[in-house]
């Protein structure tokens, strides 16, 4: 009865955390910071998710730097997948030129 009581507590504990931290994710508002030039046009008139990505891309730079460029882009420079969305950066990693590449 013990054991029983003990797994029932774990699979509610487990539940309640679970609903917690995805209710958290699905509340996520991706803002892009004052400091890089605003999204253009180009990502603007794109998916949610597309605008979500290159707003991840400029707020985690050292991140998306380690992903292998997937864009077929590699004769024109880029060197990992941040190439594929931002053309230039600036002091404390400000956006400040961003590439198209990241929509295909």
């Amino acid at each position: 009865m013990k054991r029983i009581t003990s797994l029932l507590f774990l699979g509610i504990l487990i539940a309640i955390v679970a609903a917690g931290c995805s209710s958290k994710l699905n509340d996520q508002s991706w803002k892009l910071d004052k400091k890089h030039s605003p999204l253009p046009d180009f990502v603007l008139n794109t998916s949610e998710k597309i605008q979500e990505t290159y707003v991840m891309a400029a707020t985690y730079p050292e991140v998306v730097a380690q992903v292998p460029c997937y864009c077929g882009c590699v004769n024109d420079g880029h060197k990992s997948n941040l190439d594929c969305f931002i053309k230039g950066m600036g002091p404390e990693n400000a956006v400040e030129e961003w590439d198209s590449h990241g929509i295909a």
